[in-house]
């Protein structure tokens, strides 16, 4: 019986020696970058150029490192907790519905732009307008904390490893190798959020939600940022906390988070080497980046699975 063929779209299990099955896309040789096909070693018999999801590599393999990905057995085993590891759980989520692997190229692609802005300008220097209106806010509110900068980045990078694999299998040679491969920039980076037009922008910054997670930002920004070791005064720590608890207690967005630049204060406050900290600063900042991860990630991730046990 001869193997069975696929053709690009195609949605598989492929085996790289010392990993299990790991579900993976049929690619077209076309569209593959040059760096990542030059890697495709020539071959006598058929070798399939594949994408993994979950790792987002590629990968060169023969047909009998290849087989069906059966889409109900799948989901069955999704929900008996089949697949051992959350990498491999999360691949099988994206595979499932290659929406989730779009949003986050997505959302990097805007994590990127949007931190690549802030680079070029000095965290103190922003919007004097969003300024003089976070110091008015604090002046109504009759407070005295300082304030925050943000950096919108929480996002894992494609590794960037090259791996071969030969085995022989009933006489048969099977050569494979992985590349890495960076996300390609989305033609649009807007899907995910809701702010397409700079109209648009311009009244979400008016927004109560906008001005009061500036204003928090601010604050933290003023107490944390670039600050070095030991520029933190003890007697600090309990602020800090007060502000990191603003953060915990509010309503959260993909917007607000990209607009506000908050997570690019709270990054900073992760790395900051608090010492003895009874408020658990450092943990607490680390959290709500983890938090923040699932806003760049449409809550479709067990929709196929929920709409196949209705069907059934």
């Amino acid at each position: 019986m001869s193997p069975r063929e696929y053709i690009p779209g195609d949605t598989v299990f492929a085996k790289l020696k010392g990993y299990p099955w790991w579900p993976a896309r049929i690619e077209n040789d076309k569209e593959i970058p040059p760096k990542v096909l030059k890697q495709k070693t020539k071959s006598k018999g058929l070798l399939y150029t594949v994408f993994f999801y979950g790792s987002r590599d590629y990968g060169f393999f023969g047909p009998d490192c290849i087989r069906p990905f059966d889409r109900e057995a799948v989901e069955r085993d999704l929900r008996d907790k089949k697949f051992k590891t959350k990498d491999l759980e999360n691949a099988v989520h994206q595979a499932l519905d290659p929406s989730i692997l779009r949003a986050q190229e997505e959302a990097e692609a805007a994590a990127a732009a949007a931190e690549e802005e802030e680079d070029e300008e000095e965290p103190e220097e922003e919007d004097d307008e969003e300024e003089k209106a976070a110091e008015d806010d604090e002046e109504d509110d009759e407070e005295e904390e300082p304030v925050v900068k943000p950096k919108r980045k929480d996002r894992k990078k494609p590794r960037k490893s090259l791996s071969t694999e030969q085995e022989e299998d009933h006489h048969t040679k099977r050569e494979s190798s992985t590349v890495s491969r960076k996300s390609e920039e989305p033609n649009s980076h807007n899907s995910i959020g809701h702010i397409e037009k700079q109209d648009d922008l311009d009244m979400f910054k008016k927004t109560p939600e906008y001005k009061k997670i500036y204003h928090i930002r601010h604050k933290l920004q003023k107490l944390v940022y670039e600050k070095k070791p030991g520029e933190i005064a003890k007697d600090d720590f309990a602020r800090v906390s007060q502000v990191v608890k603003e953060i915990e207690d509010s309503q959260m967005t993909y917007d607000l988070l990209r607009y506000t630049k908050i997570g690019k204060v709270v990054k900073f406050a992760c790395s900051y080497d608090y010492g003895d900290d009874e408020h658990k600063i450092n943990q607490r900042c680390q959290q709500l980046m983890k938090n923040w991860k699932s806003l760049i990630i449409p809550e479709t991730r067990s929709a196929s699975v929920e709409q196949h046990e209705q069907q059934s």
